[in-house]
């Protein structure tokens, strides 16, 4: 009895098992049929549209209509559905823009692609390596000033060894600091002697070496000390893009223009009144006075 019992009951399991299993089948290659259809004409949509150019929802749904018939030999389907069928696709195409709708037209407008994004980092691309190619001339430029200063100083520097001279020869590196004469400076040196602190009373402006060497005027020089100092490409391309313009003794000056001896480095130290203040300066200075008087009962 117990055996019989015990094989109803694997019968049973395996019949209920087998029904799952079919079911599940089932459910599965209607899933798989349903996309696959789905999928199919959403294609014959794209396509439809895509040889039209522009078109409407009815006039698509009519002719995927009359395709299906031809199809199934006018065999019995739901017209509802496809057209169904036809208005979500369109609204996938349109998803995707692929196409455009302005009420009830619709507009072909391409299959998706990368050729606008491409265009847009191409063009930034460009205007950044433009930039950087324009920084780089400026920095160029820079150093091309600096080493004439550099050549300049040596001359200079050169001279006061051989020629008896009571100006004295230029040092560097060095700073100049500017201000009012009346100013009170405080100067103030840490005990390692690495740092150094200054208290102006009025408006100051330091400057650099460089910077002085330009007022000093040894940023100039002649094309053909330019030849000896520079390599033939070298010196090509900055004539090319204008980069020897603000170093460049113009001709008729060369015969007035005095040797690297003749720049007087006399008041370079004599004192703060050898540099007259830039106009930045000279505007807080004024102001700072200004204020001072205001302040006088």
């Amino acid at each position: 009895m117990a055996e019989n019992v015990h094989s109803m009951t694997s019968r049973k399991r395996s019949a209920d098992d087998s029904s799952q299993s079919s079911s599940k089948k089932r459910a599965a290659d209607k899933s798989q049929s349903g996309n696959t259809g789905l999928r199919h004409f959403s294609m014959k949509v794209c396509r439809k549209v895509e040889e039209k150019g522009n078109t409407t929802y009815n006039e698509v749904a009519d002719e995927l209509v009359r395709e299906v018939i031809a199809e199934r030999g006018g065999g019995k389907f739901d017209e509802k559905n496809i057209r169904r069928r036809v208005y979500d696709a369109l609204n996938v195409l349109m998803a995707m823009d692929i196409i455009s709708k302005d009420k009830k037209d619709i507009h072909w407008k391409g299959l998706p692609s990368n050729v606008h994004h491409d265009l847009d980092m191409l063009q930034r691309e460009g205007q950044f390596r433009r930039a950087e190619v324009e920084r780089k001339r400026e920095s160029l430029r820079e150093l091309l000033v600096q080493q004439v200063c550099f050549r300049n100083l040596v001359q200079h520097n050169q001279s006061r060894e051989t020629a008896p001279s009571v100006e004295e020869k230029i040092p560097l590196p060095f700073i100049v600091v500017n201000t009012h004469s009346s100013a009170v400076i405080q100067c103030e040196m840490s005990p390692d002697r690495t740092d150094v602190m200054f208290d102006f009373s009025m408006p100051f402006e330091i400057n650099d070496d460089n910077t002085i060497l330009k007022r000093l005027g040894m940023d100039k020089t002649t094309m053909s000390v330019l030849q000896g100092m520079l390599p033939r490409d070298l010196l090509h391309y900055c004539q090319e893009h204008g980069l020897l313009d603000s170093i460049l003794i113009p001709e008729e000056q060369q015969q007035q223009q005095p040797s690297p001896q003749g720049f007087s480095t006399g008041p370079a130290f004599a004192g703060t009144d050898a540099y007259p203040p830039t106009p930045r300066v000279e505007q807080q200075q004024q102001q700072h006075q200004q204020q001072q008087q205001q302040q006088q009962p």
